[in-house]
C-alpha cells in the first residue's frame, strides 16, 4: 500500500502584500521545505492571486487558495460557517475547496495579530479552520489584544485546537482558563537572526544596508494623524543629526507606507532629496536592509523584531489607535526606546546575543513540536547549522 504524502493546511492573512505577515509566511514555508519537503501544502489566505506570486518556489507543493476566507464572507456568522462544512454542497462554489480543506492532517493557524477586536470579522475563517477533523490542528505566533469584546467567541474556537501559542504577556492571560494556552514566540523567529535568509527573508541590498538611518512608518491604524506623524519623524532625524544621503525609507504595506514618505518630502525637501527608497518589490526581493551600527525609527512591529534580532538600534513609534502596536512592540523584548515622538528621544539598544540565540532555539523547537524531523533530517540540519554559525563569525 502507498502511504500518502501528509496534507498541511495553513491559514494566514497573507497576499495583501504586508512585510510582516509575509515574513512569517515565506518563514513557515521555509520550515516545511526543511521538515516536510514531500508534503502537499495548502496556503488559505485572503488574497492567493498575489500570496501565489509573493511565495512561489518557496515550497514544491504548494498550493494557494481563499476557500476558508472567502467562506467567511459568504456566510452571515459562524454557525452557518459550521453548517457549510458539514455540508459543502451548501456553497456551490466553494464545494471542491472545501472538501480539499477537509482532506488536511494538519490545520495550522499561523500567527500574528490577525484575531482580535479589531478585525472581528477573522473570527468565522477561525470558526473555520477550527471545525476541519484534521488530526492536529495548531496556533502559532498568535496577538489576541486588543481582545475583551471578541474573548467568549475566541475562546470558542480555541478549545477545538490541539495547541495554542500566543506572543505577548496580555495574550497568555486573556486566556488564563484554557491550559493548551501557552505563552510562546512571535512566528518571525524562524527566520529573523538567520544569517542565511535571502529573498524577503533577507538582509537587504548593499547600497541600503551602507544607510546609517532607516526610517518605517505608516498611514494606517494610526491614533494621529498622518502628517502630525510625519513631522515628529522630521523632528526626530534632524536629532539624530541625519542628512538625506545617510537615510533609507522602507515601504512595507505598498501605497500606505507611501504616503509618509511623500509628506515627509513634502515638509523637508532637503533633509529627504537623496534618501535612498526601498519600495515593497525590492524589500520583497532582498529583504530588510539590516546591519550592526544602524539606528532605525519604526511605527511598524516586525521591522522593529528583525532589525533589533540582527543588532540594530532604533526607536519604536507607537503612535496608533488603542494598545494594539504598544504590546506588539513590548514583545520584542529589546532595548528599543518605545514613544509616540511627541518630543526626540534616545534609541535605544538592540536585542542581546544570547536572546536573539534563545529566540531562534525556542522557535526551532516550536517548529519541531509540530513537524517533527527524523534522524536522518536532524542530521542534515545540524551540518548546515554549522554552515550558519560560520557565516554569523563572518557577518561579524
Amino acid at each position: 500500500m502507498v502511504n500518502m504524502p501528509e496534507t498541511i493546511y495553513l491559514v494566514a492573512p497573507a497576499g495583501h502584500p504586508n512585510f510582516g505577515d509575509e515574513f512569517i509566511v515565506s518563514a513557515w514555508l521555509r520550515e516545511l521545505y526543511r521538515r516536510r519537503p514531500h508534503a502537499r501544502v495548502i496556503l488559505d489566505c485572503h488574497s492567493p492571486g498575489i500570496a501565489s506570486i509573493l511565495h512561489a518556489n518557496v515550497h514544491p507543493h504548494l498550493t494557494v487558495t481563499d476557500t476558508l476566507w472567502h467562506l467567511g464572507l459568504k456566510c452571515a456568522d459562524e454557525d452557518e460557517v459550521v453548517e457549510a462544512l458539514k455540508n459543502t454542497y451548501s456553497k456551490p462554489l466553494l464545494t471542491t475547496g472545501l472538501n480539499l480543506a477537509k482532506t488536511a492532517d494538519i490545520v495550522h493557524v499561523i500567527g500574528g495579530g490577525w484575531l482580535n477586536d479589531t478585525w472581528p470579522h477573522h473570527l468565522k475563517v477561525l470558526a473555520a479552520a477550527a471545525s476541519l477533523n484534521a488530526t492536529n490542528k495548531v496556533m502559532t505566533g498568535q496577538g489576541f489584544i486588543p481582545g475583551d469584546e471578541i474573548k467568549d467567541q475566541l475562546d470558542k474556537w480555541l478549545q477545538h485546537f490541539d495547541h495554542v501559542e500566543v506572543r505577548d504577556e496580555p495574550s497568555e492571560a486573556l486566556f488564563a482558563n484554557l491550559a493548551h494556552v501557552e505563552r510562546g514566540l512571535d512566528d518571525a523567529w524562524l527566520a529573523a537572526s538567520d544569517p542565511a535568509a535571502v529573498h524577503g527573508l533577507g538582509w537587504g541590498n548593499a547600497d541600503a544596508r551602507e544607510r546609517d538611518f532607516v526610517v518605517i512608518a505608516q498611514s494606517d491604524l494610526l491614533g494621529i494623524e498622518v502628517d502630525e506623524l510625519a513631522r515628529r519623524i522630521i523632528r526626530q532625524l534632524k536629532h539624530l543629526g541625519a542628512t538625506g544621503d545617510d537615510v533609507a525609507y522602507v515601504e512595507c504595506i505598498p501605497e500606505y507606507d507611501h504616503k509618509v514618505l511623500d509628506l515627509l518630502r513634502e515638509f523637508d525637501p532637503e533633509l529627504m532629496e537623496h534618501v535612498r527608497v526601498v519600495a515593497f518589490d525590492e524589500l520583497w526581493a532582498f529583504g530588510l536592509p539590516t546591519r550592526e551600527g544602524q539606528t532605525w525609527i519604526s511605527t511598524r512591529f516586525h521591522p522593529h523584531l528583525v532589525a533589533a534580532a540582527r543588532g540594530v538600534s532604533g526607536i519604536a513609534v507607537s503612535a496608533h489607535a488603542g494598545m494594539y502596536y504598544t504590546v506588539k512592540h513590548a514583545s520584542v523584548g529589546s532595548a528599543w526606546t518605545i514613544t509616540d515622538l511627541y518630543e526626540p528621544v534616545t534609541p535605544g539598544g538592540p536585542l542581546t546575543t544570547q536572546h536573539v540565540e534563545q529566540n531562534y532555539k525556542d522557535a526551532q523547537q516550536v517548529a519541531e513540536k509540530i513537524y517533527p524531523m527524523t534522524s536522518s533530517q536532524q542530521f542534515k540540519q545540524s551540518l548546515k547549522a554549522i554552515g550558519r554559525s560560520a557565516k554569523r563569525r563572518i557577518r561579524s
